[in-house]
């Protein structure tokens, strides 16, 4: 393979790069493709709290989706309710109404503290710390389900965070290129014996 093909006192030369510089190459477009992956920072929760002071004593559970480690503001953070005892308020997408200041922090990947108000235009959805003798609850327009003292409000970590997220193409890609790199390699340094 010619670079660059050059024509020096009426005779026709070809430059071959030096194989460092192959290497060097190779090894920089590798470089890119893992600096470019997205980093995956988002952290998703279940929660769960009994309906204590409701009158059903059943349980209220969902998710939470977009937290990241340390003091989260509240924009970004969505909830779901997967269950209720009554079956209300489950399924819908829960978004921001209100927030204290943070609305969650986590730490070590564990909520240590939470403090906001979720809505969906029809229903709500408070969450407060565990054990923090505040109020905890879902309100929809038939049914309100809550806990005076959030004394069984529970987060549980479903994902942790990911220092990088590659697609296994990628992956692919980059080992195909060292593997004709090392081919390249081989090739130029047979070249190079039977010269000598």
């Amino acid at each position: 393979m010619y670079l660059l093909r050059f024509y020096t006192h009426g005779k026709n030369e070809a430059f071959y790069p030096p194989i460092i510089a192959k290497s060097l190459a190779v090894a920089g477009f590798g470089a890119s493709v893992l600096l470019g992956a997205a980093p995956a920072n988002a952290l998703d929760f279940t929660f769960s709290f009994q309906d204590v002071d409701g009158g059903t004593n059943g349980f209220v559970t969902g998710t939470l989706s977009g937290l990241v480690e340390g003091n989260n503001a509240g924009p970004g953070i969505t909830a779901t309710v997967t269950s209720s005892p009554g079956g209300d308020g489950v399924g819908f997408g829960y978004n921001l109404g209100g927030a204290g200041s943070p609305a969650f922090t986590v730490t070590g990947g564990n909520i240590t503290y939470a403090d906001i108000l979720f809505g969906d235009g029809t229903n709500e959805l408070l969450l407060r710390p565990p054990g923090s003798s505040t109020l905890t609850y879902l309100f929809t327009p038939t049914n309100t389900y809550f806990d005076f003292s959030s004394a069984t409000t529970t987060f549980t970590p479903v994902s942790a965070a990911v220092p990088f997220e590659l697609n296994s193409t990628v992956g692919l890609a980059t080992l195909g290129i060292c593997f004709g790199a090392a081919k390249l390699r081989r090739k130029h340094l047979a070249k190079k014996l039977v010269v000598s």
